[in-house]
């Protein structure tokens, strides 16, 4: 049986992000996925001692809502015709946010994150918003067994959803997922409510 974590967060609900970190300081560069993901990981690892070489990939859904101050670089980017100005953008837009928006809007920041805070030093990457994708990705892994998976998704309303599994490659290589043209998440609450990885 594959072993499957899943949860959702509302947008209004606190992510208790802090209860799941060692260095709390860094938790000022997490968005609420990277947030969901690293508490999906924690309690997904639970006690288990943690091969730090696990194959490790992480797929993340279309960003429907996230709010990262853009209207703010647009506005402070116009000239006085309402123009797009590239020198204004230079001079004015990207000091319109806090130099930490970067580390929030990258898609790769929920893998970094769960990496640091476990030191995964295996192999890894980013899929962008294709369960097919994770999984060939988890095919060729340089190991059959113990490949960790993870997925997030950003709601238009503002709702989180993570998930993360352990699974073995005899696990996935008859998936009927492997055709399927969905995200990762859709693919996840599947599994979850199944309760295995079929």
């Amino acid at each position: 049986m594959m072993e499957i974590v899943f949860d959702s967060y509302e947008h209004s609900t606190p992510i208790p992000i802090h209860d799941f970190i060692k260095n709390k300081k860094i938790a000022k560069y997490f968005n609420r996925e990277a947030a969901a993901a690293v508490i999906c990981a924690a309690k997904l690892f639970g006690e288990s001692p943690i091969n730090q070489e696990i194959p490790f990939y992480y797929e993340t859904g279309k960003m429907e809502f996230e709010d990262y101050g853009l209207d703010s670089i647009a506005s402070a980017s116009l000239d006085e015709q309402g123009i797009f100005s590239q020198r204004l953008f230079i001079e004015k837009g990207t000091k319109a946010v806090m130099p930490l928006t970067q580390f929030k809007a990258l898609y790769n920041m929920p893998l970094s994150f769960v990496s640091i805070e476990y030191g995964l030093v295996g192999d890894n990457a980013v899929i962008y918003a294709s369960a097919k994708g994770l999984l060939i990705q988890a095919l060729h892994a340089p190991v059959d067994n113990g490949i960790l998976l993870g997925c997030g998704k950003v709601h238009r309303n503002g709702k989180i959803e993570s998930a993360f599994a352990l699974v073995d490659k005899n696990k996935i290589e008859n998936s009927p997922f492997l055709a399927f043209d969905g995200e990762g998440i859709e693919m996840f609450r599947i599994w979850h409510a199944r309760g295995n990885g079929k």
